[in-house]
């Protein structure tokens, strides 16, 4: 009775531990994602709007500014402006000037203006003095004189430029056809601009320029999110230049949603009515030629779509979380008990130093985990101990075995001293030349003092080096020279990088026999602070093949094989001590043999 109760009474706590932290976290979850997704879309789409607007207002300068391009050479007399001018009014020209062709003046200016944008589709001129129109389409112009005015009119009644809202195109009023071009198949929006005598506000023509929907839907799509996204385009009146229904392009907006404060140049407001629920953003248009306002609605399945995905998600979570809490509450209040005693008992046994004490992990859960990382921890301390001491024994065995070799090598080469001096008593010159090389070369190599040395006791190295190897293989089969400046030799680079290279030519250069052997070591400083040393000799050289995978090797490409482990720790000596920039260059010499070059950048 007792054991059910607590179970029932640490099932009904799991229960209530969960259930209302769970519906308490959902539901702010789900406020304060909504919250921060609608603060976080305005901030986009104002974003966007700002963009679009900025690209809008780009664009339709560049149309005022293309209609301004008329003006230009308003005092020449063959000029656009002055055909126009003087196309009812020949005193206008000075004297003595000829009447210019008004029909190729204004065709050629009308095809200028069309070629400098793609996306224009006619131009249409009247020229209010003559009743005359004039059209380029595609290419091909038309001149008519009808006596009336074609073109839109201002809705304003002014004089200004403005945009015509989108329309399908027409030939404004012209009776001659194009072929293969049937009007009112295009959908257009048109901007009119009225070309004044100046300085006066005399109208001498009307311009009407229709410009396709391609970079308007470019400039558009720019500020899209999503498909479900609408966005609008309208001018003062609230006519759609653009409108994501096609239905509403070229016609009032009257929707509620399209009043904003007038005094406001851009913001956002919520909506429910009209068949819409959401957010609507909007941002004023000033310009010259177009004046109104982009419009953009966003519903709410945009906006909290994800907000309620998330609050399903963490829902479904929250209730396979409390039947798997109430689970694990039946079983964790049956046995609960009996491994911490059991721990408790085993702990005692080690505070009181019986670090090999042992319990047996009966279980596979935390608790049996704990017991092993418990009894696993209690004998890696013991071994530590154990080890400690080890490591202390095997310090000293090694710091006697330092000694050691210390004395070792001072022996031997006192050894190689009185050899020497034996055989002179004997008169044996060559053998004390020889053993003297020898005896230099082992107190060079095992001098750990000096990590870098002059040059001139590398190359001194070298020399006794190829002493020795002269004797083994006859003075006659090998030749060495070192061709040295003198500011190059008092140069201090790292220790033992001459004599592995030298060493390799023995090893493969040479590795059939030597006979008229020439090895060549050339030191100088080029001028760039740094010092060239370059090791030549005329053995039988390296496979092309084999050079490439060694250069690779050295440039960090590719492993190092044994034959190249000499070269590769010369230069990572090199880089290690002398900095990045030293290179270590191998050149196949052609007639046999090859060049390995050092190039060590010097301080200073």
């Amino acid at each position: 009775m007792f054991k059910n109760s607590i179970r029932t009474r640490l099932m009904a706590l799991v229960l209530l531990a969960s259930v209302i932290p769970s519906a308490i976290s959902v539901t702010f979850s789900y406020l304060y994602t909504k919250q921060s997704v609608t603060e976080q879309s305005v901030k986009q789409n104002t974003k966007l709007l700002t963009l679009g607007e900025g690209n809008l207002s780009s664009y339709f300068s560049g149309m005022n500014q293309q209609a301004m391009t008329l003006y230009s050479g308003i005092n020449v007399p063959s000029s656009f402006y002055t055909t126009l001018l003087t196309a009812k009014n020949p005193e206008y020209l000075p004297p003595g000037t000829a009447v210019p062709d008004t029909r190729a003046v204004i065709s050629t200016q009308l095809y200028n203006l069309f070629l400098s944008d793609r996306n224009t589709f006619q131009i249409h001129l009247y020229v209010r003095a003559a009743g005359q129109s004039n059209l380029l389409l595609g290419g091909l112009f038309r001149r008519e004189v009808n006596g009336s005015n074609a073109s839109a009119e201002d809705p304003e009644g002014t004089y200004r430029p403005y945009i015509e809202v989108t329309h399908m195109d027409h030939q404004y009023g012209m009776k001659s056809g194009f072929p293969n071009l049937r009007p009112g198949s295009e959908p257009v929006f048109t901007a009119h601009f009225p070309i004044y005598k100046t300085p006066s506000p005399e109208v001498l023509a009307d311009l009407s320029i229709d410009y396709r929907l391609t970079e308007l839907e470019e400039i558009v799509k720019s500020m899209y999110n999503s498909d479900t996204e609408r966005l609008y385009i309208l001018n003062e009146q609230g006519q759609a230049l653009f409108a994501s229904d096609p239905d509403w392009i070229g016609k009032p907006v009257a929707a509620g949603w399209s009043q904003f404060p007038g005094n406001a140049g851009s913001g956002h407001f919520t909506w429910k009515k009209d068949g819409f629920k959401g957010i609507v953003m909007y941002r004023q248009i000033e310009e010259p030629l177009f004046k109104g306002s982009i419009i953009k609605l966003v519903p709410y399945e945009d906006l909290y779509g994800d907000a309620r995905i998330v609050t399903r998600f963490n829902t479904g979570i929250g209730v396979l979380f409390l039947l798997a809490g109430g689970i694990s509450a039946v079983l964790i209040s049956i046995g609960f008990t009996r491994p911490i005693k059991k721990l408790i008992s085993f702990t005692q046994k080690v505070q009181t130093g019986q670090l090999d004490a042992h319990m047996d992990a009966e279980r596979e859960d935390e608790f049996g985990l704990l017991t092993r990382k418990i009894t696993g921890m209690t004998r890696t301390i013991n071994d530590l101990i154990l080890k400690e001491y080890k490591l202390e024994l095997a310090n000293k065995t090694n710091q006697l075995k330092a000694l050691q070799a210390q004395v070792n090598p001072h022996f031997l080469y006192n050894a190689l001293q009185s050899i020497a001096s034996l055989s002179l008593r004997y008169n044996a010159p060559k053998v004390y030349d020889l053993i003297y090389s020898l005896g230099s070369m082992m107190r060079y190599s095992m001098n750990t003092e000096r990590a870098q040395v002059p040059l001139r006791d590398e190359i001194e190295h070298v020399q006794n080096y190829v002493i020795l190897q002269t004797e083994r293989f006859g003075e006659e089969n090998l030749y060495f020279t070192v061709d040295a400046e003198e500011e190059a030799l008092d140069v201090v680079v790292p220790k033992m990088i001459l004599q592995p290279i030298v060493e390799n030519i023995f090893k493969h250069g040479f590795a059939d026999g030597i006979q008229g052997g020439v090895i060549s070591i050339g030191c100088a400083l080029d001028g760039q602070g740094r010092l060239m040393l370059a090791v030549k000799d005329n053995g039988k050289g390296i496979a092309p093949q084999r050079l490439e995978e060694i250069t690779a090797g050295l440039a960090g490409s590719g492993g190092t094989a044994h034959e190249e482990i000499g070269l590769y720790n010369v230069l990572a000596r090199l880089r290690l001590q002398m900095g990045s920039e030293a290179q270590l260059l191998l050149r196949d010499n052609g007639g046999g043999g090859i060049t390995v070059t050092l190039i060590i950048p010097l301080d200073g």
